[in-house]
């Protein structure tokens, strides 16, 4: 089984996200592997699954995987079974909760350098975190003054942006512009990424996250992933009373609809539910007359 599952991710590294290949070797090594034939396989990965104390989500990661490998081997006509079909494990999405207007201020003005300017284009733009690592000096235009999303730099390697969608224009905000001009003018090595390293060609991600994660201790937050700073920019935009068209547009969402979906469930505390409704319909002088 082993040569075969080298064989294996060897056809699909093209057609994979690094992320997800370097998953699907690791669920290979450390779970497929309990199993000596297809036959195996097929019969007692179900009850294999049901038996690990991990969540349903990981469970469902490898039963796609297994369900990937098991597909190929069939096209291949290395295993002429029948593939039985595992319902998919229940599982609870974890939330990841955005930053607070006064958090996310805290992070954009006392985070250490050279990763604040990382922070800060990540909260005021809304890129995914391999967005923004994969940007380079010629992605911005100053004259239309927008940043062409094209890439994505995940674990090393380059790959497009997750979705059709994601390649694409976001505005070159003042804040963002001002950054770009100080990086520019400290560029005198003239490396060719916007978030390059002294001492190598990018910023790595690892410091990056260490970074973020002391920073938030340090000031008594709320842990969160990196990724935070995304939820961030769409949940205080929302928050703003941005078009939601506009802020799809921005994050690269194919449709609004997936915005409000995946957003509108952060944004307590942070705007005035019904204030604008009761204005509408009564006004807010009346409104007060009556509780006087």
């Amino acid at each position: 089984m082993q040569q075969l599952f080298e064989k294996f991710l060897r056809t699909y590294e093209a057609r994979l996200k690094p992320s997800t290949w370097r998953d699907y070797r690791s669920i290979l090594a450390c779970h497929l592997s309990h199993f000596s034939s297809f036959d195996e396989l097929n019969r007692d990965l179900e009850e294999y699954l049901a038996g690990l104390e991990i969540s349903g989500k990981r469970r469902n990661n490898i039963l796609s995987c297994a369900r990937s490998f098991a597909t190929w081997a069939r096209r291949r006509e290395i295993w002429n079974g029948r593939l039985h079909k595992v319902p998919r494990f229940p599982h609870r999405p974890r939330k990841t909760k955005p930053l607070s207007p006064e958090e996310a201020d805290l992070i954009m003005r006392f985070s250490p350098q050279p990763y604040k300017w990382f922070f800060q284009v990540s909260i005021l733009t809304g890129m995914r975190t391999g967005e923004a690592l994969g940007l380079r000096w010629e992605d911005f235009d100053l004259k239309r003054r927008v940043i062409y999303i094209r890439r994505t730099l995940t674990g090393g390697k380059i790959s497009a942006p997750k979705t059709l969608a994601g390649e694409r224009e976001i505005p070159l905000f003042r804040p963002v512009w001002e950054i770009y001009e100080k990086r520019r003018r400290a560029n005198i090595r003239n490396c060719e990424w916007f978030f390059y390293s002294t001492y190598r060609g990018v910023l790595s991600l690892a410091a990056i996250r260490r970074t973020w994660k002391a920073f938030l201790g340090a000031f008594e937050m709320e842990p969160r992933p990196l990724y935070a700073t995304r939820h961030t920019f769409a949940s205080l935009a929302v928050a703003a009373g941005e078009d939601p068209l506009w802020i799809a547009q921005v994050m690269g969402h194919a449709r609004p609809d997936q915005l409000l979906l995946r957003y509108a469930s952060y944004l307590e505390g942070v705007k005035n539910d019904g204030e604008k409704f009761l204005n509408l319909l009564i006004g807010k002088p009346s409104f007060m007359r009556v509780v006087d």
